[in-house]
C-alpha cells in the first residue's frame, strides 16, 4: 500500500511516498480504507522529532483520519465492512483502573496513532474496534477527520481538568 513516511526526522523534506506493507488486524481491530487524514500539530512535533519518543522507520503520520471499514476481527461486534467511521486516535488497554474510570490517557500502555505507532497517513489503518465511531453518509471524511485529537484534546481540558 502507498503511504506517507520518514526515515528520519526533519522539515517537510524529509516526507515521501513510499509501499509499505498492509496492516494485518487482529480479532478485536478493523481496518479502515482511509478516505482523509487531518495534519494536527502533534504530526509537525513528531517529524521534527520528540525528545524521547523512539520510533520504527520508515513511520507513517496522522493521529486523525475517517474512512470506511475494510476488514473486521473476528471479536468485532456491531461494526461492519463498509461503514463510515472517524477514529479516536488514543489508543489505550482499555481494561486498567484508568480505562475502566474512563481516563484512558492515564492508561500505561496509552498511545496515539502517528506518535507512538503506525499513523492514518496511508491507504489502510488498523485499529481497535472500540476506537472508530460511525459517521453518517452524508458526513464528508475531511470533517470527520478533523476533529478527533483537537476534540479529545479540549475535552479533557474542560470537563476532566477544569470540570466544566
Amino acid at each position: 500500500m502507498k503511504a506517507l513516511v520518514f526515515y528520519e526526522h526533519g522539515g517537510i523534506e524529509k516526507l515521501q511516498i513510499a509501499d509499505v506493507p498492509k496492516p494485518t488486524i487482529g480479532a478485536d481491530d478493523v481496518l479502515i480504507n482511509v478516505k482523509a487524514s487531518a495534519l494536527n500539530h502533534l504530526d509537525l512535533f513528531v517529524r521534527e522529532g520528540l525528545p524521547g519518543l523512539k520510533l520504527t522507520m520508515p513511520h507513517i503520520p496522522g493521529s486523525d483520519g475517517a474512512g470506511v471499514i475494510a476488514e473486521v476481527g473476528t471479536n468485532v461486534r456491531g461494526l461492519q465492512v463498509g461503514q463510515r467511521v472517524t477514529i479516536n486516535p488514543g489508543l489505550s488497554c482499555g481494561a486498567c483502573e484508568f480505562c475502566v474510570m474512563g481516563e484512558h490517557s492515564l492508561c500505561p500502555d496509552f498511545h496515539i496513532l502517528g506518535e507512538h505507532c503506525a499513523g492514518t497517513a496511508a491507504e489502510f489503518v488498523r485499529v481497535p474496534a472500540r476506537n472508530v465511531l460511525p459517521i453518517p453518509d452524508d458526513f464528508p471524511f475531511e470533517q470527520a477527520a478533523a476533529a478527533p485529537l483537537v476534540f479529545l484534546t479540549a475535552w479533557r481540558a474542560l470537563i476532566s481538568r477544569a470540570r466544566g
